[in-house]
């Protein structure tokens, strides 16, 4: 159905919503439940977890609204330009990011941190949709099927100099996407497969894999 000439309620999806609420709220009642002591002299005390998170959760929806109220075309015009300011990031993650855990993969502002990793996740699902949305695209080329892959395959690379892994896999799911526009199952096969290996090294001894 046209989403055409419906105000920026109607545009939204309410099932989806209604199971992203779910999932917050049993997120969030999970980390209550962990870190809660019965000491605690309000629920409400700003340096726990479950506070952060609600914090962000009010920022996100902000956010969400802010792109419901934005005219489509804006997200259009901007796809590349987000996707080389989300590499960018990423290079400097490399080079100036916050040790945690062992990956580097973590931008200090102040005292707020964040992974340049999961917004380029954003910034490479609207570039790879303007690419193929494109009249001059032409994915039955060798050419233009290598540029979709690479548009993934890039990102992913720079997180796993970061130590990300986990992180990385996620970037391989924009090969179904590609798959549906007409690429080789060969290829689906070669992704799928870059995943398994990545998973078993991180499982299985080096040496039994070899």
């Amino acid at each position: 159905m046209s989403q055409k000439g419906k105000s920026w309620v109607g545009r939204m999806d309410g099932i989806t919503l209604l199971l992203y609420f779910i999932l917050v709220f049993i997120g969030l009642s999970t980390i209550f439940s962990v870190e809660y002591r019965s000491t605690d002299s309000s629920y409400f005390l700003m340096h726990k977890s479950h506070m952060r998170q609600t914090v962000w959760l009010g920022i996100s929806l902000f956010v969400g609204l802010l792109i419901l109220l934005t005219n489509t075309k804006f997200f259009s015009s901007v796809a590349y330009l987000s996707y080389a300011l989300g590499l960018l990031l990423l290079l400097a993650t490399i080079f100036l990011g916050t040790d945690v855990k062992g990956s580097q993969s973590w931008l200090g502002v102040g005292s707020i941190r964040f992974q340049p990793g999961e917004v380029c996740k954003t910034f490479t699902a609207l570039a790879i949709a303007k690419f193929l949305s494109s009249p001059e695209t032409d994915f039955r080329s060798f050419r233009h099927r290598l540029l979709g892959i690479l548009f993934a395959l890039v990102p992913g690379a720079l997180i796993v100099l970061q130590k990300e892994t986990g992180l990385a896999l996620v970037y391989l799911s924009f090969f179904l996407v590609l798959y549906r526009e007409g690429l080789p199952t060969s290829n689906l096969v070669a992704g799928i497969s870059s995943i398994i290996l990545t998973l078993a090294t991180l499982l299985i001894d080096r040496q039994i894999l070899i």
